[in-house]
């Protein structure tokens, strides 16, 4: 009977162990950025794209969703960045920039840095709003 107790005792032991593995939610992240004139008013920009600095990659992600994004331009809302990309970015941190184009001229160059977890992306820094005067 001691043996018994002394094998199920260290059976509870060993199953009780912390498991190594992530639990992820089910969500995929899309980071965005908006861009407003002076008077908060939605800016429409013509173009823009993302560029990996230590690389000098461009992303294009107005065609990754061409739908959801003619929706969000009209909010002057932009995709900057979402877990399909997980590859591209350090848990510590990769720098990018935005750049937005209205007309010939671009009107925004804006740095950012996002990082992930083992789950998704994350905007560790950079502006959520952009103001442009143009």
């Amino acid at each position: 009977m001691k043996q018994l107790f002394s094998v199920m005792a260290l059976l509870l032991l060993f199953s009780c162990r912390q498991s190594d593995e992530v639990m992820c939610t089910q969500e995929y992240r899309m980071l965005t950025v908006s861009v407003k004139d002076s008077v908060s008013n939605p800016v429409i920009l013509g173009s823009y794209y993302l560029k990996k600095v230590s690389t000098g990659e461009i992303i294009d992600l107005a065609n990754q969703d061409p739908f959801a994004d003619s929706i969000n331009r009209i909010q002057g809302q932009y995709f900057i960045c979402n877990d399909g990309m997980m590859g591209m970015v350090s848990k510590s941190g990769t720098v990018f920039e935005f750049h937005g184009i209205k007309g010939d001229k671009e009107i925004v160059n804006e740095p950012y840095i996002i990082g992930k977890d083992d789950c998704h992306i994350s905007l560790l820094d950079g502006k959520a709003v952009i103001v442009v005067n143009y």
